[in-house]
């Protein structure tokens, strides 16, 4: 990856709907040169996918929770992921040191909602031992950018 790459993957992020034409402008190549390098970025998996971000609170789903999850034993993980990758409430599930194994990131559109996801479905996700629980109080920065320079 090259300097050139690197403003049109900065573009990209910025705008994933900005005109190949426009940045090829800006970087000074021909579009058929953009859209090469644009299909490249993409089989070598630095673009991993181009989506609409929603805004979660207009969608009436304004509650953020963060769910720390251990599991009892190891061989639990396998279909644990599985249950995770499968509920559209969960956003986002990282693998952590410490106690927990993992963090989720849940929405939710109301505590109601919330108490039922945890109850209902997460904490009766195979394997599931402990959770705990911290809720959100509000969004100070929410961001997709990466550094690229």
């Amino acid at each position: 990856m090259d300097e050139i790459d690197r403003r049109i993957l900065d573009i990209l992020q910025r705008d994933g709907k900005v005109s190949q034409a426009r940045i090829a402008e800006t970087v000074g190549l021909t579009t058929p040169s953009v859209n090469e390098r644009i299909k490249k970025l993409e089989t070598r998996g630095f673009i991993r996918r181009f989506t609409a971000l929603l805004d979660p609170r207009l969608l009436g789903m304004p509650i953020v929770a963060h769910v720390d999850v251990m599991l009892d034993h190891p061989r639990h993980e396998r279909a644990f992921l599985e249950e995770v990758e499968a509920l559209l409430d969960i956003q986002e599930c990282y693998a952590i040191s410490g106690d927990y194994g993992y963090r989720l990131k849940v929405r939710a559109r109301d505590l109601d909602q919330l108490e039922g996801l945890l109850r209902e479905k997460i904490q009766n996700m195979r394997g599931v031992a402990r959770t705990r629980v911290e809720l959100s109080l509000g969004i100070k920065k929410d961001s997709t950018l990466l550094p690229l320079a």
